[in-house]
């Protein structure tokens, strides 16, 4: 029974503990989350402003786009924050049982208790000794007697602790139930922005997919895009050198809380190695745009791809083809909401035009895991595909299995 409260005791301080260590991680992602909803208010007042003509236009079509963005990727946290929620209620639930159990037994204990003292009495305890045919018999009965009583003391003091750790653990699952219900009504609202939203674009869609000039320039678009990507690309391998470098300092102070994300790209299958053998990100897709540099005839320019571009069905699944750490999730005029993922051997690969994005940074995936869907642009259900090692971009047809 003493292993039991000292189990609940520890249990508590342990909550304590990691909820000290994790206070600047949670500061830290509640600062993001406002930061978002900042930008999401920002574009929610950008598009209210717009007059009619000006709303029928691509720019419009990217704020949409980016907010959607925004909204899924607040709409993925809460998801998270509401499973914490979920099981720290449950484990809640589950010490509050155990220690239910544990004052039941220590009541039905000290219920047997009285009615021994009631029947038997401080009398009796002297018959009782008095009674002993030996003086070793008398000294055991004595001992026994002294053992029941101060058996007795401790069950009161458990019970005791016990029933204040029980209301401790009441009063934290009654907290947690009230922000989970919060978090739920927040998760809702969001959700119902996010699906205003998608039925603003597809109106929009219709109007633009009449003017041949909207779809020339977001293909022109791409031309930007690119150089984004390669920046971004670019950033993400300085941000990676930091963290190793940070990590090893961490790691030669031996500091226990380690708050440097410790991502073992060792343990991953090596990329290099998949050359021809990578499954397509996106199934029954086909190639509309090639890997280099692509004529537009009409506007008589050359747009170099430092990818491909694929036409698939309409809200199609989209997969990560290899094993990795999602590094970034960013907006891009061109190629709109981008997921890219850092594999083994410096290698990353980028996904271009998508939306219901399932995946967080940081999150690792596994080669065939869904990361979002095709997004719906003025081309059509057209996604986009490239493969880096280091800042050197590849041919992905070459990476990809032969269909």
């Amino acid at each position: 029974m003493v292993k039991g409260i000292i189990k609940i005791f520890v249990l508590l301080m342990f909550i304590n503990v990691v909820s000290a260590q994790t206070t600047n991680q949670i500061e830290k992602k509640n600062t993001e989350l406002s930061n978002i909803k900042g930008e999401i208010s920002k574009l929610e007042n950008q598009l209210k402003n717009l007059t009619v003509k000006e709303k029928e236009s691509l720019s419009t079509l990217n704020k949409i786009d980016r907010q959607k963005l925004l909204l899924g990727k607040v709409i993925i946290r809460l998801s998270n924050q509401e499973k914490q929620k979920r099981n720290k209620i449950e484990e809640y639930n589950k010490e509050i049982k155990n220690i239910e159990n544990k004052i039941a037994k220590l009541k039905d204990e000290y219920a047997k208790y009285v009615v021994w003292v009631y029947k038997n009495g401080k009398a009796n305890d002297l018959k009782y000794l008095l009674m002993a045919e030996s003086v070793s018999q008398a000294l055991i009965r004595y001992k026994y007697l002294s053992y029941v009583t101060k058996q007795n003391e401790v069950n009161v003091t458990e019970l005791a602790e016990s029933i204040n750790s029980r209301e401790q653990l009441k009063n934290n699952l009654n907290e947690e139930i009230t922000e989970l219900t919060v978090l739920e009504k927040e998760k809702s609202e969001e959700q119902n922005k996010l699906d205003k939203r998608k039925e603003e674009k597809e109106k929009l869609l219709k109007v633009l997919r009449k003017n041949s000039s909207s779809i020339e320039d977001e293909i022109d678009e791409k031309r930007i895009a690119e150089i984004q990507i390669k920046n971004l690309i670019s950033k993400l391998i300085e941000e990676e050198r930091e963290r190793l470098t940070k990590l090893r300092e961490v790691k030669l102070k031996n500091e226990k809380a380690i708050t440097v994300p410790d991502y073992n790209y060792d343990a991953f299958e090596s990329f290099a190695e998949l050359k021809g053998k990578l499954n397509w990100p996106a199934q029954n897709g086909s190639v509309i745009r090639k890997f280099g540099e692509n004529k537009n005839e009409r506007l008589r320019t050359v747009t170099l791809n430092y990818g491909i571009d694929l036409e698939t069905s309409a809200g199609g699944n989209v997969y990560a083809v290899a094993e990795g750490i999602v590094s970034a999730i960013e907006w891009i005029p061109g190629y709109g909401s981008v997921v890219i993922v850092t594999h083994k051997n410096n290698f990353r690969t980028v996904y271009g035009h998508l939306e219901n994005i399932k995946v967080n940074e940081g999150a690792k995936v596994k080669a065939g895991n869904i990361i979002g869907t095709v997004n719906e642009s003025l081309e059509g259900s057209v996604m986009h595909f490239e493969i880096w090692n280091e800042r050197n971009y590849q041919n992905p047809e070459e990476w990809l299995v032969k269909k």
